[in-house]
Parts: structure tokens; C-alpha cells; sequence
């Protein structure tokens, strides 16, 4: 039973580790076709934010703040606007897959210009 409640604990701290991180896209973002399971590119980008409140809020619904991430300027926090003097850094993570290889090299050449038509 001790052995259980200790595995149990471990898979909920990687479950928690992926708090930022998506469930995978039905249609492809670049063509809107049905996607195929083997093409799959994972985005990831970090960014500093301005302190822990902004991550919490971040971490509770990342893909609402993915524009202001791309967004971002150097020395400001993409949340609040304020001015980063004690940097918090934040991964936005999303899997997303593809309707074909073609499709995922573009995406792969391009992710921000992309990232935002993943549905």
C-alpha cells in the first residue's frame, strides 16, 4: 500500500510538471485538414515575467496569454507591462500535430507565425 501511495504521488508531480502544456490539435493549423498522429512538432517558448503573481495567472490559462508572449518585449513583463527587475520564467508548451510532413516543416521554419491557428 506505501508503495502505491508513493507511485501515486510521483505521477501526480509529472502530471503537475506539464501544467502549461496543451492537448494536441484535431485540425492542422496551416491547411485545416484532419491531422495524421505521426506528424507532431512540439512548440515550446519561455519568457520572463515580472514576479510569481503573473505566473500563477499564467499557469492557469496559458493559451490566454499566447499573443501577449509573442508579443513580448525585452525588460517587460508580456502580462502586466510592468518592468522586470527579479525575472519568473515561464515555458508556453503545446503539442501540435499535422496533416502532413509538408505542413509540419512549414510550421517547424515558422512557429510563431503559426502558433496562434492552432485550435
Amino acid at each position: 500500500m506505501k508503495h502505491l501511495l508513493c507511485l501515486l504521488s510521483v505521477l501526480g508531480l509529472i502530471a503537475s510538471s506539464a501544467i502549461a502544456a496543451e492537448a494536441p490539435n484535431r485540425e492542422c493549423p496551416i491547411t485545416g485538414k484532419p491531422v495524421v498522429a505521426t506528424n507532431k512538432s512540439l512548440y515550446a517558448k519561455t519568457v520572463a515575467l515580472c514576479c510569481n503573481k503573473c505566473k500563477a495567472s499564467f499557469e492557469q490559462t496559458p493559451k490566454a496569454y499566447l499573443a501577449s508572449i509573442l508579443a513580448a518585449h525585452a525588460g517587460q513583463c508580456p502580462l502586466s507591462k510592468k518592468a522586470i527587475t527579479s525575472p519568473v520564467s515561464v515555458t508556453y508548451k503545446r503539442e501540435v500535430s499535422f496533416c502532413s510532413g509538408d505542413c509540419k516543416a512549414k510550421f517547424d521554419a515558422a512557429p510563431d507565425k503559426f502558433i496562434k491557428d492552432v485550435r
